[in-house]
């Protein structure tokens, strides 16, 4: 959506994203984040790891666990990028929305 220039106000001519378009992005971007959200339970990740290490000494698996907790600590980092996306997505919406009330 393109919006012209408002010289009386100083606004520039901008070119916006049509609300349709940002609430795409918000919907892919939230549903990612529930996908990975699925995939990183700690009580799956946990479940899942039981029986294949439950035989062997804590010394072979404790590694790999250690491995598991520093896999989920980046997801986390990037659930976070993620919401700071959703976050900017919400405020152009919002401005968007702002300038085609004027």
């Amino acid at each position: 959506m393109f919006l012209y220039a408002d010289v009386y106000n100083g606004t520039p001519p901008r070119l916006y994203r049509t609300p349709g378009e940002i609430r795409r992005d918000i919907a892919a971007i939230s549903q990612k984040i529930k996908e990975t959200e699925r995939m990183l339970s700690v009580h799956n990740i946990l479940l899942e790891m039981i029986p294949t290490w439950a035989e062997e000494s804590p010394e072979k698996w404790i590694p790999e666990l250690s491995q598991t907790v520093a896999e989920a600590e980046e997801a986390l980092e990037n659930l976070n990028l993620m919401k700071d996306a959703l976050e900017e997505l919400s405020l152009e919406l919002g401005e968007v929305l702002c300038m085609m009330r004027r």
